[in-house]
Protein backbone atom coordinates (compact mmCIF):
# COMPACT_ATOMS: atom_id res chain seq x y z
CA UNK A 1 0.00 0.00 0.00
CA UNK A 2 1.36 3.34 -0.72
CA UNK A 3 2.03 6.10 1.55
CA UNK A 4 -0.78 7.96 0.94
CA UNK A 5 -3.32 4.77 1.24
CA UNK A 6 -1.91 3.74 4.06
CA UNK A 7 -2.43 7.53 5.47
CA UNK A 8 -6.53 6.89 4.38
CA UNK A 9 -6.46 3.82 5.74
CA UNK A 10 -5.19 5.43 9.07
CA UNK A 11 -8.01 8.25 8.96
CA UNK A 12 -10.67 5.68 8.51
CA UNK A 13 -9.75 3.42 11.59
CA UNK A 14 -9.60 6.83 13.52
CA UNK A 15 -13.11 8.05 12.29
CA UNK A 16 -14.38 4.46 13.47
CA UNK A 17 -12.78 4.99 16.84
CA UNK A 18 -14.41 8.85 16.93
CA UNK A 19 -17.44 7.01 16.35
CA UNK A 20 -17.05 4.28 19.27
CA UNK A 21 -16.08 6.98 21.70
CA UNK A 22 -18.76 9.40 21.47
CA UNK A 23 -21.05 6.11 21.06
CA UNK A 24 -20.13 3.92 24.42
CA UNK A 25 -18.71 7.18 26.65
CA UNK A 26 -21.94 8.35 28.66
CA UNK A 27 -22.54 12.56 28.15
CA UNK A 28 -23.81 14.07 30.61
CA UNK A 29 -27.75 15.88 29.84
CA UNK A 30 -27.72 14.39 26.57
CA UNK A 31 -30.28 11.81 25.46
CA UNK A 32 -29.16 8.62 24.01
CA UNK A 33 -30.61 9.38 20.49
CA UNK A 34 -28.60 12.39 20.24
CA UNK A 35 -25.40 10.87 21.39
CA UNK A 36 -25.80 7.89 18.61
CA UNK A 37 -26.32 11.31 16.37
CA UNK A 38 -23.51 13.15 17.37
CA UNK A 39 -20.92 9.83 17.50
CA UNK A 40 -22.20 9.56 13.43
CA UNK A 41 -21.90 13.37 13.07
CA UNK A 42 -18.27 13.54 14.38
CA UNK A 43 -17.59 10.38 12.12
CA UNK A 44 -18.74 11.59 8.90
CA UNK A 45 -17.58 15.22 9.65
CA UNK A 46 -13.89 13.61 10.14
CA UNK A 47 -14.23 11.15 6.92
CA UNK A 48 -15.42 14.43 4.88
CA UNK A 49 -12.87 16.54 6.32
CA UNK A 50 -9.57 14.29 5.43
CA UNK A 51 -10.85 12.47 2.69
CA UNK A 52 -10.13 9.23 3.61
CA UNK A 53 -12.47 7.75 1.55
CA UNK A 54 -14.21 9.34 -1.49
CA UNK A 55 -16.90 12.00 -0.29
CA UNK A 56 -20.13 10.17 -1.80
CA UNK A 57 -18.89 7.45 -0.31
CA UNK A 58 -18.93 8.55 3.23
CA UNK A 59 -22.38 9.21 2.55
CA UNK A 60 -22.87 5.42 2.14
CA UNK A 61 -21.18 5.35 5.77
CA UNK A 62 -23.55 7.65 7.14
CA UNK A 63 -26.46 6.23 5.86
CA UNK A 64 -25.14 2.59 7.28
CA UNK A 65 -24.57 3.26 11.15
CA UNK A 66 -27.71 5.61 10.82
CA UNK A 67 -29.79 2.50 9.99
CA UNK A 68 -27.98 -0.05 11.88
CA UNK A 69 -27.56 2.64 15.13
CA UNK A 70 -30.09 4.95 15.23
CA UNK A 71 -33.08 3.81 13.51
CA UNK A 72 -33.68 1.35 16.55
CA UNK A 73 -34.08 4.12 19.09
CA UNK A 74 -35.90 6.65 16.71
CA UNK A 75 -38.12 3.20 16.24
CA UNK A 76 -38.96 4.35 12.46
CA UNK A 77 -38.60 2.28 9.81
CA UNK A 78 -34.86 2.25 7.95
CA UNK A 79 -36.28 3.66 4.83
CA UNK A 80 -36.78 7.03 6.90
CA UNK A 81 -33.09 7.62 6.30
CA UNK A 82 -33.04 6.54 2.86
CA UNK A 83 -35.62 9.14 1.44
CA UNK A 84 -33.48 12.21 1.70
CA UNK A 85 -31.44 10.28 -1.18
CA UNK A 86 -33.91 10.74 -3.87
CA UNK A 87 -35.62 13.76 -1.91
CA UNK A 88 -36.70 17.11 -3.95
CA UNK A 89 -33.44 18.60 -3.59
CA UNK A 90 -31.80 15.86 -5.26
CA UNK A 91 -34.38 15.56 -7.90
CA UNK A 92 -33.93 19.41 -8.44
CA UNK A 93 -30.19 18.84 -9.05
CA UNK A 94 -30.69 15.92 -11.25
CA UNK A 95 -32.60 18.27 -13.64
CA UNK A 96 -29.93 20.53 -13.40
CA UNK A 97 -27.38 18.26 -14.46
CA UNK A 98 -29.10 17.27 -17.20
CA UNK A 99 -29.39 20.27 -18.85
CA UNK A 100 -25.88 21.24 -18.25
CA UNK A 101 -25.09 17.74 -19.57
CA UNK A 102 -27.08 18.59 -22.99
CA UNK A 103 -25.40 22.14 -22.99
CA UNK A 104 -22.27 20.55 -23.22
CA UNK A 105 -22.75 17.80 -25.38
CA UNK A 106 -24.34 20.41 -27.99
CA UNK A 107 -21.94 22.96 -26.71
CA UNK A 108 -24.08 25.48 -26.32
CA UNK A 109 -21.92 26.43 -23.27
CA UNK A 110 -18.90 27.49 -26.15
CA UNK A 111 -21.88 29.04 -28.15
CA UNK A 112 -22.88 31.23 -24.87
CA UNK A 113 -19.42 32.00 -24.23
CA UNK A 114 -18.25 33.07 -27.76
CA UNK A 115 -21.05 35.44 -27.53
CA UNK A 116 -20.35 37.00 -24.36
CA UNK A 117 -16.61 37.38 -25.57
CA UNK A 118 -17.12 38.52 -28.93
CA UNK A 119 -19.33 41.28 -27.43
CA UNK A 120 -16.35 42.29 -24.91
CA UNK A 121 -14.08 44.37 -27.57
CA UNK A 122 -10.48 44.50 -26.87
CA UNK A 123 -9.35 46.68 -23.65
CA UNK A 124 -8.10 44.41 -21.01
CA UNK A 125 -10.84 45.73 -18.49
CA UNK A 126 -13.99 44.42 -20.67
CA UNK A 127 -11.72 41.40 -21.78
CA UNK A 128 -11.54 40.57 -17.85
CA UNK A 129 -15.98 41.40 -17.15
CA UNK A 130 -16.50 39.48 -20.08
CA UNK A 131 -14.87 35.93 -19.22
CA UNK A 132 -16.29 37.02 -15.47
CA UNK A 133 -19.93 37.65 -16.71
CA UNK A 134 -19.96 34.97 -18.97
CA UNK A 135 -18.72 32.32 -16.48
CA UNK A 136 -20.76 33.47 -13.60
CA UNK A 137 -23.91 33.07 -15.73
CA UNK A 138 -22.79 29.84 -16.61
CA UNK A 139 -21.89 29.07 -13.08
CA UNK A 140 -25.46 28.98 -12.43
CA UNK A 141 -26.95 26.61 -15.00
CA UNK A 142 -24.12 23.92 -15.06
CA UNK A 143 -21.41 22.64 -13.00
CA UNK A 144 -18.94 25.31 -11.69
CA UNK A 145 -15.77 23.17 -12.12
CA UNK A 146 -17.02 22.44 -16.02
CA UNK A 147 -17.30 26.31 -16.28
CA UNK A 148 -13.81 26.65 -15.14
CA UNK A 149 -12.44 24.05 -18.04
CA UNK A 150 -13.94 25.48 -20.06
CA UNK A 151 -13.66 29.32 -19.51
CA UNK A 152 -10.26 28.45 -18.52
CA UNK A 153 -9.43 26.54 -22.46
CA UNK A 154 -10.47 29.89 -23.56
CA UNK A 155 -8.45 31.87 -21.87
CA UNK A 156 -5.46 30.32 -23.05
CA UNK A 157 -6.02 32.18 -26.33
CA UNK A 158 -5.12 35.09 -24.49
CA UNK A 159 -2.54 34.13 -22.42
CA UNK A 160 -0.53 33.48 -25.17
CA UNK A 161 -0.93 36.64 -26.66
CA UNK A 162 0.26 38.61 -23.64
CA UNK A 163 3.77 38.90 -21.95
CA UNK A 164 4.95 36.27 -19.35
CA UNK A 165 5.47 39.05 -16.54
CA UNK A 166 1.64 41.25 -18.00
CA UNK A 167 0.02 40.65 -14.64
CA UNK A 168 -3.76 40.69 -16.86
CA UNK A 169 -2.60 36.84 -17.17
CA UNK A 170 -3.35 36.49 -13.26
CA UNK A 171 -6.03 38.94 -13.32
CA UNK A 172 -8.02 36.42 -16.28
CA UNK A 173 -6.66 33.29 -14.17
CA UNK A 174 -7.90 34.27 -11.10
CA UNK A 175 -10.98 35.69 -12.20
CA UNK A 176 -12.81 32.84 -14.26
CA UNK A 177 -13.15 30.42 -10.98
CA UNK A 178 -14.08 32.94 -8.59
CA UNK A 179 -16.48 33.73 -10.84
CA UNK A 180 -17.62 30.61 -11.40
CA UNK A 181 -17.50 30.31 -7.88
CA UNK A 182 -19.71 33.30 -7.12
CA UNK A 183 -21.87 32.44 -10.45
CA UNK A 184 -23.04 29.27 -8.20
CA UNK A 185 -25.14 31.37 -5.53
CA UNK A 186 -27.69 32.78 -8.14
CA UNK A 187 -29.97 29.40 -8.79
CA UNK A 188 -31.26 26.72 -6.20
CA UNK A 189 -29.55 24.42 -8.95
CA UNK A 190 -25.72 26.54 -9.46
CA UNK A 191 -23.94 24.50 -6.61
CA UNK A 192 -24.93 21.70 -4.12
CA UNK A 193 -25.43 23.79 -0.99
CA UNK A 194 -27.97 25.83 -1.90
CA UNK A 195 -30.01 22.44 -3.09
CA UNK A 196 -28.89 21.48 0.62
CA UNK A 197 -30.64 24.53 1.86
CA UNK A 198 -33.54 24.05 0.17
CA UNK A 199 -33.87 20.65 1.15
CA UNK A 200 -33.24 21.07 4.74
CA UNK A 201 -35.79 23.64 5.24
CA UNK A 202 -38.43 21.90 3.06
CA UNK A 203 -37.89 18.74 5.66
CA UNK A 204 -39.06 21.82 8.16
CA UNK A 205 -42.28 22.83 5.86
CA UNK A 206 -40.87 25.96 4.19
CA UNK A 207 -40.45 26.16 0.46
CA UNK A 208 -38.78 28.60 -1.53
CA UNK A 209 -39.27 28.85 -4.98
CA UNK A 210 -36.77 28.88 -7.92
CA UNK A 211 -37.77 32.49 -8.42
CA UNK A 212 -37.43 33.79 -4.96
CA UNK A 213 -34.00 32.05 -4.53
CA UNK A 214 -32.54 34.40 -7.24
CA UNK A 215 -34.46 37.53 -5.83
CA UNK A 216 -31.87 38.07 -3.11
CA UNK A 217 -29.07 35.95 -4.12
CA UNK A 218 -28.80 37.62 -8.35
CA UNK A 219 -27.87 40.95 -6.38
CA UNK A 220 -25.10 39.40 -3.96
CA UNK A 221 -23.73 37.85 -6.95
CA UNK A 222 -23.69 40.88 -8.86
CA UNK A 223 -22.17 42.93 -6.37
CA UNK A 224 -19.49 40.16 -5.27
CA UNK A 225 -18.42 39.98 -9.28
CA UNK A 226 -18.67 43.62 -9.67
CA UNK A 227 -16.10 44.46 -6.73
CA UNK A 228 -13.88 41.57 -7.78
CA UNK A 229 -13.45 42.99 -11.67
CA UNK A 230 -12.41 45.76 -9.89
CA UNK A 231 -9.83 44.88 -7.48
CA UNK A 232 -8.25 42.36 -10.12
CA UNK A 233 -7.78 45.45 -11.93
CA UNK A 234 -6.42 47.02 -8.77
CA UNK A 235 -4.36 44.50 -7.93
CA UNK A 236 -3.16 43.08 -11.51
CA UNK A 237 -2.92 45.87 -13.60
CA UNK A 238 -2.80 45.28 -17.47
CA UNK A 239 0.21 46.43 -19.27
CA UNK A 240 -1.54 46.65 -22.74
CA UNK A 241 -3.87 48.88 -24.06
CA UNK A 242 -5.31 46.33 -26.35
CA UNK A 243 -5.41 42.76 -26.79
CA UNK A 244 -7.02 41.08 -30.02
CA UNK A 245 -9.28 38.21 -29.37
CA UNK A 246 -10.38 34.97 -31.45
CA UNK A 247 -12.73 32.39 -30.38
CA UNK A 248 -13.52 29.47 -32.64
CA UNK A 249 -17.47 29.17 -32.15
CA UNK A 250 -17.91 24.81 -32.21
CA UNK A 251 -21.40 24.71 -31.62
CA UNK A 252 -24.23 22.79 -34.00
CA UNK A 253 -27.72 24.02 -34.82
CA UNK A 254 -29.17 20.27 -35.41
CA UNK A 255 -32.56 19.56 -34.13
CA UNK A 256 -30.84 17.81 -30.93
CA UNK A 257 -29.46 21.50 -30.34
CA UNK A 258 -33.27 22.72 -30.89
CA UNK A 259 -34.94 20.24 -28.97
CA UNK A 260 -31.64 21.08 -25.93
CA UNK A 261 -32.72 25.06 -26.09
CA UNK A 262 -36.82 24.97 -26.22
CA UNK A 263 -36.50 22.13 -23.32
CA UNK A 264 -34.18 24.65 -21.17
CA UNK A 265 -35.75 27.93 -21.88
CA UNK A 266 -39.14 26.43 -21.12
CA UNK A 267 -37.42 24.38 -18.01
CA UNK A 268 -36.50 27.75 -16.75
CA UNK A 269 -39.50 29.44 -17.43
CA UNK A 270 -41.46 27.63 -15.40
CA UNK A 271 -39.06 27.73 -12.36
CA UNK A 272 -38.92 31.03 -12.54
CA UNK A 273 -42.76 31.28 -12.69
CA UNK A 274 -43.88 28.55 -9.97
CA UNK A 275 -45.55 31.08 -7.93
CA UNK A 276 -47.94 31.30 -11.18
CA UNK A 277 -48.47 27.64 -11.75
CA UNK A 278 -47.45 26.28 -8.01
CA UNK A 279 -45.59 23.85 -10.06
CA UNK A 280 -43.08 22.31 -7.82
CA UNK A 281 -39.40 22.95 -8.63
CA UNK A 282 -38.50 19.55 -8.06
CA UNK A 283 -41.23 18.35 -10.20
CA UNK A 284 -40.17 20.91 -13.39
CA UNK A 285 -36.87 19.62 -12.90
CA UNK A 286 -38.38 15.58 -14.44
CA UNK A 287 -39.22 17.32 -17.70
CA UNK A 288 -35.98 17.81 -18.73
CA UNK A 289 -34.51 14.19 -17.66
CA UNK A 290 -37.96 13.00 -19.58
CA UNK A 291 -37.86 14.81 -22.69
CA UNK A 292 -33.88 14.65 -23.30
CA UNK A 293 -33.24 11.31 -22.45
CA UNK A 294 -36.67 9.82 -23.99
CA UNK A 295 -35.87 12.07 -26.93
CA UNK A 296 -32.59 10.78 -27.62
CA UNK A 297 -31.09 13.77 -27.36
CA UNK A 298 -28.50 12.81 -24.49
CA UNK A 299 -28.01 8.68 -24.65
CA UNK A 300 -26.87 6.43 -22.07
CA UNK A 301 -23.51 7.50 -21.26
CA UNK A 302 -24.35 10.53 -20.82
CA UNK A 303 -26.50 9.05 -17.92
CA UNK A 304 -23.59 8.04 -16.26
CA UNK A 305 -22.00 11.63 -16.38
CA UNK A 306 -24.58 13.46 -14.25
CA UNK A 307 -22.75 13.79 -11.00
CA UNK A 308 -24.11 10.80 -9.30
CA UNK A 309 -20.98 11.39 -6.69
CA UNK A 310 -22.13 14.90 -5.95
CA UNK A 311 -26.07 13.96 -5.91
CA UNK A 312 -25.10 11.11 -3.30
CA UNK A 313 -23.08 13.68 -1.37
CA UNK A 314 -26.05 15.94 -0.89
CA UNK A 315 -27.62 12.86 0.03
CA UNK A 316 -25.77 11.79 3.17
CA UNK A 317 -26.02 15.93 4.33
CA UNK A 318 -29.64 15.44 3.58
CA UNK A 319 -29.73 12.56 5.81
CA UNK A 320 -27.06 13.86 8.34
CA UNK A 321 -29.34 17.03 9.03
CA UNK A 322 -32.39 14.84 9.54
CA UNK A 323 -30.94 13.06 11.98
CA UNK A 324 -29.90 16.19 13.65
CA UNK A 325 -33.07 17.59 13.86
CA UNK A 326 -34.97 14.51 14.65
CA UNK A 327 -32.89 12.62 17.22
CA UNK A 328 -32.67 16.03 19.29
CA UNK A 329 -28.95 16.58 18.81
CA UNK A 330 -29.17 19.97 17.71
CA UNK A 331 -31.19 21.57 20.51
CA UNK A 332 -28.72 19.49 23.14
CA UNK A 333 -25.74 21.32 20.66
CA UNK A 334 -27.34 24.75 21.21
CA UNK A 335 -28.04 24.54 24.85
CA UNK A 336 -24.48 23.39 25.63
CA UNK A 337 -22.97 26.38 23.63
CA UNK A 338 -24.71 29.18 25.17
CA UNK A 339 -25.20 30.53 21.67
CA UNK A 340 -29.11 30.49 22.18
CA UNK A 341 -28.60 33.77 23.79
CA UNK A 342 -27.47 35.93 21.65
CA UNK A 343 -29.73 38.00 19.20
CA UNK A 344 -30.71 36.46 15.48
CA UNK A 345 -28.73 39.00 14.14
CA UNK A 346 -25.19 38.11 15.54
CA UNK A 347 -25.94 34.03 15.45
CA UNK A 348 -26.43 35.06 11.83
CA UNK A 349 -23.33 36.53 11.81
CA UNK A 350 -21.68 33.80 13.96
CA UNK A 351 -22.41 30.72 11.06
CA UNK A 352 -22.14 33.01 8.12
CA UNK A 353 -18.33 33.73 9.68
CA UNK A 354 -17.66 30.19 10.22
CA UNK A 355 -19.17 28.68 6.85
CA UNK A 356 -16.76 31.80 5.77
CA UNK A 357 -13.70 29.97 6.90
CA UNK A 358 -14.80 26.19 6.75
CA UNK A 359 -15.90 26.28 3.16
CA UNK A 360 -11.88 27.32 2.31
CA UNK A 361 -10.69 23.88 3.90
CA UNK A 362 -13.45 21.54 3.27
CA UNK A 363 -16.14 20.63 0.50
CA UNK A 364 -18.78 22.91 -0.03
CA UNK A 365 -21.10 20.71 0.02
CA UNK A 366 -19.79 18.73 3.55
CA UNK A 367 -19.58 22.57 4.99
CA UNK A 368 -23.11 23.55 4.27
CA UNK A 369 -24.05 19.36 5.42
CA UNK A 370 -22.65 20.02 8.53
CA UNK A 371 -23.85 23.38 9.66
CA UNK A 372 -27.01 24.10 8.41
CA UNK A 373 -28.76 21.75 10.51
CA UNK A 374 -27.46 23.61 13.53
CA UNK A 375 -27.86 26.59 12.50
CA UNK A 376 -31.88 26.31 11.40
CA UNK A 377 -32.18 24.55 15.21
CA UNK A 378 -31.66 27.78 16.80
CA UNK A 379 -34.69 29.58 18.59
CA UNK A 380 -35.52 32.67 17.48
CA UNK A 381 -34.00 33.06 14.27
CA UNK A 382 -35.80 32.57 10.91
CA UNK A 383 -34.48 29.23 9.88
CA UNK A 384 -34.59 30.16 6.17
CA UNK A 385 -32.34 33.01 6.49
CA UNK A 386 -30.27 31.22 8.34
CA UNK A 387 -30.13 28.50 5.66
CA UNK A 388 -29.84 30.62 2.58
CA UNK A 389 -26.86 32.76 4.16
CA UNK A 390 -25.22 29.49 4.98
CA UNK A 391 -25.40 28.07 1.84
CA UNK A 392 -24.42 31.59 -0.13
CA UNK A 393 -21.61 31.80 2.57
CA UNK A 394 -20.12 28.67 1.14
CA UNK A 395 -19.73 29.42 -1.98
CA UNK A 396 -17.14 32.10 -0.73
CA UNK A 397 -13.91 29.68 -1.05
CA UNK A 398 -11.81 31.44 -2.44
CA UNK A 399 -8.39 31.37 -0.57
CA UNK A 400 -6.56 27.96 -1.92
CA UNK A 401 -6.15 25.91 -4.63
CA UNK A 402 -7.96 23.17 -2.77
CA UNK A 403 -10.86 25.47 -1.87
CA UNK A 404 -12.87 24.37 -4.74
CA UNK A 405 -11.96 22.40 -7.91
CA UNK A 406 -12.65 25.34 -10.15
CA UNK A 407 -9.65 27.03 -7.76
CA UNK A 408 -7.56 24.29 -8.70
CA UNK A 409 -8.09 24.46 -12.39
CA UNK A 410 -6.92 27.40 -12.41
CA UNK A 411 -3.51 26.95 -10.53
CA UNK A 412 -2.97 24.05 -12.74
CA UNK A 413 -2.41 26.43 -15.52
CA UNK A 414 0.47 27.71 -14.00
CA UNK A 415 0.09 32.02 -14.28
CA UNK A 416 -0.74 32.13 -10.30
CA UNK A 417 0.82 31.29 -7.58
CA UNK A 418 -0.99 30.20 -4.09
CA UNK A 419 -0.11 33.91 -2.86
CA UNK A 420 -1.57 35.57 -5.75
CA UNK A 421 -5.19 33.31 -5.05
CA UNK A 422 -4.70 34.09 -1.27
CA UNK A 423 -3.90 37.70 -1.15
CA UNK A 424 -7.33 38.50 -3.23
CA UNK A 425 -9.44 35.61 -2.04
CA UNK A 426 -8.97 36.74 1.35
CA UNK A 427 -10.52 40.30 1.07
CA UNK A 428 -13.50 38.81 -1.55
CA UNK A 429 -14.16 36.54 1.26
CA UNK A 430 -14.52 38.59 3.74
CA UNK A 431 -16.51 40.96 1.43
CA UNK A 432 -18.80 37.77 1.27
CA UNK A 433 -19.41 37.91 4.63
CA UNK A 434 -19.64 41.46 5.37
CA UNK A 435 -22.49 41.93 2.65
CA UNK A 436 -24.26 38.81 3.94
CA UNK A 437 -24.63 40.23 7.23
CA UNK A 438 -25.00 43.52 6.66
CA UNK A 439 -27.50 44.73 3.07
CA UNK A 440 -28.47 41.48 2.39
CA UNK A 441 -29.43 40.48 5.36
CA UNK A 442 -32.43 42.65 5.59
CA UNK A 443 -32.98 41.85 1.79
CA UNK A 444 -33.02 38.40 2.23
CA UNK A 445 -35.57 39.05 5.51
CA UNK A 446 -38.14 40.93 3.93
CA UNK A 447 -38.12 38.59 0.60
CA UNK A 448 -38.67 35.55 2.36
CA UNK A 449 -41.13 37.40 5.03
Amino acid sequence: MSQAGTKKAIFFIVSLLIFALLYFIPISSMPHKAQVALSIFAMGAFLWITEAIPLHITSFVILLFLSLFLVPDMKVKYTFFFAPFFSGAIVLFLGGFTLARAMKVYKLDEKFADFILRKSGTRPSSILFGFMFATAFLSMWMSNTATTALMMAVALTIFHKLEPDDSFRKALAIGIPFSANIGGMGTPIGTPPNAIAMGLLRERGIEISFFKWMVFAVPVEFVLLIFTWFLLLKIFPPKRDNVSLEVEDTSKNDSATRVTVITLVLTVLLWLTSSIHHIKDAVIALIPVIVLFGSGTLGKDDFYFLGWDVLMLMGGGLALGLAAQKSGLNAWLIDATGIAGLSPYWVFFGFVALTGIVTNFMSNTSTAALIIPIAIAMEGVNPAIMAVGIALAASSSMLLPVSTPPNAIAYGSGVIKVKDMFKTGMIITLLCVIILVSVFYALIGLVLS
